[in-house]
Formats: structure tokens, C-alpha cells, sequence
């Protein structure tokens, strides 16, 4: 139904984005990946998206690409696994990395994701291994990760192991120094805040 909508993101919300067109604000359902994404452009954006419907609920779901939107219509295709979840695996990993894991059956790196267990992490390998190789995803060459600083990863991995945004962002801010690596950034974000 709908394939994009082109306007102005007005708010940014821990799991969403209110992007506004013609006097109407759609709010978007997004992954993290794609809150780093589309926080970075100024002026309009351009947001693919996916209506899910549900007999007692209709949500849109926001992607900064259309890899990211076809891979989220992989996994919602998968037995147990929701748009819910979907965008939950998407906010562990950048698309390329998903890719990846799934090329290389790395069952344990997906079951590291929030809220993904080992059944479902062998089930995404199961179902998606085929359609990756297929689409050459694993050479890297279809799909490719969003440009996101290292402050923003350390966020966004703080953020898969609980943190909220707001407690992300600012544990980074407080440890973050010039020429610290992004597991040196995430160790210290974690001690500051134990």
C-alpha cells in the first residue's frame, strides 16, 4: 500500500520517527539502525516503509533503505517471528552484518540480539541462508550498512543490552575520548554505569 513517504522528521522517538508530509505526521515504527540513519539528515527524508495489519492493530514500519525493508520482509516470512521482532533483530545488527551471520550459520551471534533465543536465531539461519546466498548479500555487494559514528554504535549496542536510549547516549558522552576504540567506549558506558 504505501512505498515511501518523502517529508520532514518532526520527532524521534526510542523505537519510531514522526515524519511529516503534507500536514499530516506519520509515525514510523524504525529500527535503531535507522533512527542513526535518518537522524543525520537534515531537511527531507525519504522513508521506505511496510503496513503491517493485525486483526486488533495497523502500525507502519519505517526503513532508511530498501535492503533494510527487504530484509525485515525475510524475516517477518519466518514462523515466530513478528515485525515486532524483525525490527528488534534489525536494531542488533546492520543489514550487512545480518547477512553475514546468516551466510556463516552463526547461530550464537543472532542469539546474543534482545529478546532472540537460540531456536529462533537457527530458524533465521534456516529460512534466510538460501535467500542471502542467493542474492549475493554475503559478498557485501547488494547490501551495505549505514554510515554511523562510533559513538552511535556504542549507543546502539548498549541499547541491545537494555539500556534506553537517553541512559545510552549519555554514558557514552561521559566516557567517550579522542582515539578510543568502540569496545573501549562500550566497557567503560557499561563501568560508569555499574
Amino acid at each position: 500500500m504505501y512505498d515511501y513517504i518523502k517529508g520532514k522528521i518532526t520527532e524521534i522517538y526510542e523505537n519510531s520517527v514522526v515524519v511529516e508530509t503534507c500536514g499530516v505526521g506519520y509515525e514510523l515504527n524504525v529500527s535503531t539502525m535507522a533512527i542513526a540513519e535518518l537522524s543525520q539528515k537534515t531537511g527531507e527524508v525519504k522513508v521506505y516503509c511496510k503496513l503491517c495489519v493485525r486483526e486488533d492493530d495497523m502500525s507502519l514500519f519505517g526503513f532508511y533503505s530498501k535492503s533494510e525493508r527487504k530484509m525485515f520482509l525475510q524475516l517477518i516470512e519466518i514462523s515466530g517471528v513478528g515485525p515486532k521482532l524483525a525490527l528488534t533483530v534489525l536494531s542488533g545488527m546492520s543489514v550487512e552484518s545480518l547477512a553475514a551471520a546468516v551466510a556463516r550459520a552463526d547461530v550464537k551471534l543472532l542469539s546474543k540480539i534482545k529478546g532472540v533465543g537460540k531456536k529462533t536465531a537457527e530458524r533465521i539461519v534456516l529460512e534466510l541462508k538460501d535467500k542471502v546466498e542467493a542474492s549475493g548479500a554475503t559478498d557485501g555487494v547488494v547490501v551495505t550498512a549505514p554510515t554511523v559514528s562510533v559513538n552511535e554504535e556504542a549507543v546502539m549496542a548498549l541499547m541491545t543490552l537494555g539500556y534506553n536510549r537517553a541512559e545510552a547516549s549519555d554514558a557514552v558522552a561521559r566516557v567517550q575520548k579522542e582515539g578510543m576504540t568502540l569496545e573501549q567506549i562500550i566497557f567503560s558506558a557499561i563501568k560508569y554505569n555499574a
